[in-house]
């Protein structure tokens, strides 16, 4: 039952979100009994779920619980699954003024060091609660962490993917400088361009 729900909820994103907007739907950890000639009463699933706006993921959601229902269903649950919410994070939106001026403090201090280009990012942040919740304008920024060498091996052969580890790998390990200077830097910045007199 558990892995027919794994299967099924695989579909949602390709079958049931327009190509144009932006959704992930990933099964992180399945759990059920615990040997291998006991079939278990219980699974617990738990999902991931990272969109870019607030009618996708009602959207998304929607379809996990129809999803999750249905398998049970179709495989003659004796009771309801239980569907709970773990974790959930506003959408990190930058305000577009606070941007502007963190942007022209970045890059009058970082210089070519500072890239203004990132991309929308698939990150889910709890940051987003400090200004979303409130009411409050914020900007989120990244820097790197990745040693230059490394970083510059894996993108002269085009395997920035597969040999750069990101935060959610376990093989993920930032170099401490200059990754502690930039963040520390980058946060005093931040800081100071609201509380110094213009």
């Amino acid at each position: 039952m558990a892995a027919g729900v794994v299967t099924k909820l695989q579909t949602i994103v390709s079958r049931e979100i327009d190509p144009d907007q932006f959704a992930v739907v990933t099964v992180g950890s399945i759990q059920a009994g615990h040997t291998e000639n006991i079939i278990s009463d219980r699974a617990e699933v738990r999902i991931n779920v990272r969109t870019q706006n607030h009618e996708v993921r009602n959207r998304v959601l929607a379809s996990i619980r129809r999803v999750v229902k249905g398998e049970c269903e179709a495989s003659g649950a004796t009771k309801e699954p239980l569907i709970e919410e773990t974790t959930k994070f506003p959408l990190s939106v930058n305000d577009p003024d606070v941007t502007k001026k963190v942007h022209k403090s970045f890059e009058a201090f970082f210089g070519d060091r500072f890239d203004p280009n990132t991309s929308c990012s698939t990150a889910s942040e709890d940051y987003s609660i400090l200004g979303s919740t409130q009411g409050k304008p914020c900007c989120f920024w990244f820097f790197g962490g990745t040693d230059e060498t490394t970083w510059d091996d894996a993108e002269k052969k085009g395997r920035v993917v597969e040999d750069v580890p990101v935060n959610h790998s376990p093989f993920f390990a930032p170099v401490i400088q200059p990754t502690l200077g930039t963040g520390i830097d980058a946060l005093c910045l931040a800081a100071l361009t609201f509380l110094t007199n213009p």
